[in-house]
């Protein structure tokens, strides 16, 4: 962890596990690469918290695939997500409750920088309830 004074950085690196091709579901190990993934975090102590997590890339082992793919940590990264999945619960939760601006505003107090239209987005990704409608 790296105090940066107005973030905080938690340097990390994922478990030397292996993971399933997302296209044709083998089991691989193989390591092709590595790269670096940067995510916001909960905020600590009233400043905002990046996450800098290394990831590896891996080869799936069959002839006819051999698609390269990224590890994913399922309960923390989401894929293509630049924000933990606690952090973008959390962003959920107030821009439903509060609205857009008010959500924005609040969470910028709370030291998750997120812009109006961020929050509308976080707002449109909400699933609506199911349910019975009108009678």
């Amino acid at each position: 962890m790296v105090d940066e004074g107005e973030r905080v950085v938690v340097r990390a690196q994922t478990p030397q596990n292996t993971g399933v091709c997302p296209v044709c579901g083998v089991i691989s190990g193989r390591v092709h690469g590595y790269h670096w993934r940067t995510v916001a975090d909960v905020p600590v102590d009233g400043r905002r918290a990046v996450v800098r997590v290394r990831v590896r890339r891996l080869v799936c082992p069959t002839r006819g695939c051999r698609h390269t793919f990224g590890e994913q940590v399922p309960g923390v990264l989401e894929r293509y997500q630049r924000r933990t999945a606690r952090l973008a619960s959390q962003v959920k939760a107030v821009v439903k409750e509060l609205a857009v601006r008010s959500g924005a505003h609040l969470l910028a107090l709370l030291a998750v920088g997120l812009s109006r239209d961020t929050a509308l987005r976080a707002l449109l990704r909400i699933p609506l309830p199911t349910g019975r409608g009108p009678v």
